[in-house]
């Protein structure tokens, strides 16, 4: 078994890719990745250099869930200091949608229980063609967590999320996309390269821009119209006044590509 249960890679351009590594047993959600995912979250918010966030899985799995045969992982997952259970086990996953920088799942084969809501919880899903949601909570007599219900709920509505939970069907890759759980199907070999040229992409947009508009757009999920129309305007004022606008609107006249300095 690898010591390294989440690797993290930060590259040149801002791209950080975290992978989940117990290949062994389908990425099975250990105490220390589940640490390590919280830790990840708390260092991003904190890192200016951060544009893009990629979560994907090592072998042939994305992440089967929780690790319910290894004792030791799971009492050590429930009791690290400074933090509550449920603080270190679901937390990060709505801290996620926080993040002001893009976050991208990379699902290269199943992604099953608490690994399907990690799919959920990022802004942007890309699916091998092999890959699989299996939302199979209630199969062994519990219900969703993690915030899949949150989630799911407002990726397809409440019909459909009610079908997918109960009858815990697994969902393919050309059916997530139908349902619009995953934006985008591709070749197997070809996920990686695919979601690093998107990553790449979202990196070069502005910070301040790309995280004010991610803050909005969930904030839509619960305001009315006015609300909204009230916070764009507010972002919309303090965006004004940066200098990656001004950046934004010389590069524009000189017909040339921005470059964008998060101020």
């Amino acid at each position: 078994m690898s010591e390294d249960h989440l690797l993290i890679e930060k590259r040149s351009n801002g791209v950080v890719v975290a992978t989940l590594n117990r290949p062994e047993v389908l990425n099975a959600l250990s105490g220390r990745i589940r640490t390590g995912l919280r830790e990840m979250v708390v260092d991003l918010k904190a890192d200016p250099e951060a544009r893009v966030l990629v979560i994907t899985g090592a072998g042939r799995g994305f992440c089967s869930g929780a690790d319910l045969s290894n004792r030791e992982e799971r009492v050590a997952s429930e009791s690290q200091p400074g933090l509550g259970s449920t603080e270190l086990r679901y937390g990060f996953t709505a801290e996620l949608q926080q993040l002001e920088i893009p976050v991208i799942a990379a699902v290269n084969g199943a992604a099953a229980g608490a690994g399907f809501a990690i799919a959920l919880s990022a802004d942007i899903r890309i699916m091998s063609e092999n890959a699989r949601f299996h939302p199979g909570f209630l199969k062994i007599g519990l219900g969703p967590d993690w915030a899949a219900s949150w989630t799911l709920t407002r990726l397809v509505g409440h019909s459909r999320a009610l079908e997918a939970f109960w009858t815990s069907d697994p969902i393919d890759a050309n059916r997530a996309l139908e349902l619009g759980i995953t934006n985008r199907v591709v070749a197997h070999d070809d996920l990686m390269t695919e979601t690093l040229a998107l990553a790449d992409r979202l990196a070069q947009g502005a910070p301040w821009a790309m995280g004010l508009t991610k803050r909005a757009i969930y904030a839509a999920l619960n305001n009315d119209a006015t609300q909204q129309a009230q916070l764009e305007e507010l972002n919309q004022a303090w965006l004004r006044n940066s200098l990656d606008a001004s950046e934004g609107a010389r590069s524009f006249k000189e017909r040339r590509d921005p470059s964008f300095q998060r101020r």
